[in-house]
């Protein structure tokens, strides 16, 4: 045997051998990408089990609470399409770290601060720091994976993340009720700096035998690509709606809820959150297996808004259910929601590869505007309808019927999800 033909067979035995190995590795960076997913949710929905210290810590209103938690997405929100292209112009290692930094620092500047105004800083620069959690996540998927695989990744991503919110919900609780919420929020920094130091080890960009899988040309060559598709405008608007059982029921809204309605402890009510987010975890990480057996995208979409809006009108308007029966209605309601994170896919099959983070941080933009504009809206909605009834220490008594008035604004948004729907392309075969 010629020497070339020796260099050529040995190259094709590292190649097997290289095909073998990456699969445990790419999974491996895909799981870091998702601890620090897991972890910025963590933060995120937090303040759900916190909302009455809050309100008394720092002397505000519902309609305040809620536009301090907000600011969050007041970051999170216009950072998504930047994210997007830098994730793509740069890769998921370096933006994970920086950003989970920055998530540290938010952290402990929310748990010192003794003003709302320092308080709303801190949620603002985790907002930012978490900004590209789900981003690189599916950037991670689409250079260290087949395409076909695409769709269940972003479902099991998802599922990822709301395990963080899971966290955030009874253990949490029972953190902040044993060590202060301050505290609590301390704790949960230091955490950060160890998923800081692990994804900078950890993450690469794209695997050794492949190209580059980073964009060319200008920065925003992408983004007019895909702001030009009205397609794109349609699946980011539903994914807007599709969204709000988590930010508004399982991140803030939810736990104070269900306490006003049965008379329970913040602990106990943090279980409708962990109900949402597990339904809501099963939901997705069936969605592309579904979405399989009928070959279709959109009728997956249509089943989710459908049901999602059935199951949320049982848990606000069923009367006399109890406790446990509202919390079954929440977890079979967080499963048909779980389904639409299709979105996802939908995007991706109408959108060149090579802006893969683009499209995603595209949508996600427009989905995570759901936060961005329901939390504070419900917080206003809810004092609107509040009757001016203080506690003995000074803070504001809402009643049951103030919490539905504004939770119906969900019910009307998931009506108008399933409108958007029948304008939606199917893409499955694409």
């Amino acid at each position: 045997m010629s020497l070339a033909n020796k260099v050529n067979d040995s190259s094709v035995k590292n190649e097997k051998r290289e095909d073998v190995s990456a699969p445990s590795k790419a999974w491996f960076i895909l799981a870091c990408g998702w601890s620090f997913y897991l972890y910025e949710y963590i933060l995120r929905a937090s303040p759900g089990v916190i909302t009455n210290e809050l309100i008394a810590d720092f002397g505000i209103s519902a309609g305040a609470v809620g536009t301090l938690i907000a600011f969050y997405y007041f970051a999170y929100v216009p950072l998504q399409i930047p994210c997007g292209v830098i994730t793509d112009k740069f890769g998921p290692r370096m933006v994970v770290t920086i950003s989970a930094l920055l998530c540290v620092i938010g952290a402990v500047v929310f748990a010192t601060s003794h003003s709302v105004v320092w308080a709303q800083f801190g949620r603002f620069l985790i907002g930012a720091g978490s900004a590209c959690a789900y981003i690189c996540c599916l950037k991670i998927a689409s250079v260290w994976f087949d395409k076909s695989k695409f769709a269940f990744i972003a479902g099991i991503s998802m599922m990822m993340g709301t395990f963080g919110g899971m966290v955030a919900g009874f253990p949490f609780a029972k953190l902040s009720n044993n060590q202060g919420w301050r505290n609590a929020m301390l704790i949960a920094a230091a955490v950060g700096v160890v998923v800081m130091i692990v994804s900078w080890f950890v993450i690469k960009d794209k695997p050794d035998h492949k190209k580059s899988q980073i964009a060319e040309g200008g920065l925003l060559d992408g983004l007019k690509i895909i702001a030009a598709k009205p397609q794109n405008w349609l699946v980011g608007l539903y994914s807007l709606m599709m969204f709000l059982p988590l930010c508004v029921f399982a991140e803030l809204w939810g736990t104070p809820y269900l306490m006003q309605r049965f008379g329970i402890s913040n602990e106990l009510a943090s279980c409708g959150g962990i109900m949402v987010l597990i339904g809501y975890a099963i939901g997705c990480s069936v969605s592309s297996k579904l979405s399989d057996y009928w070959q279709s995208r959109r009728k997956v979409m249509a089943l989710s808004v459908t049901w999602t809006f059935i199951g949320f009108a049982v848990v606000l308007y069923a009367p006399g259910l109890s406790f446990y029966p509202v919390l079954a209605a929440m977890f079979l309601s967080g499963i048909a929601s779980g389904f639409s994170i299709l979105y996802f896919t939908t995007v991706q099959e109408n959108n060149p590869r090579k802006y893969s983070a683009t499209s995603v941080g595209f949508t996600n933009a427009l989905c995570m505007a759901s936060g961005f504009i329901f939390q504070p809206l419900l917080g206003k909605l809810i004092d609107y309808s509040w009757d001016g009834n203080f506690s003995a220490d000074g803070s504001p008594i809402y009643a049951l019927k103030d919490y539905q008035f504004a939770l119906s604004a969900v019910l009307f948004a998931f009506l108008l999800g399933r409108v958007i729907v029948f304008f939606i392309q199917e893409t499955y075969k694409k």
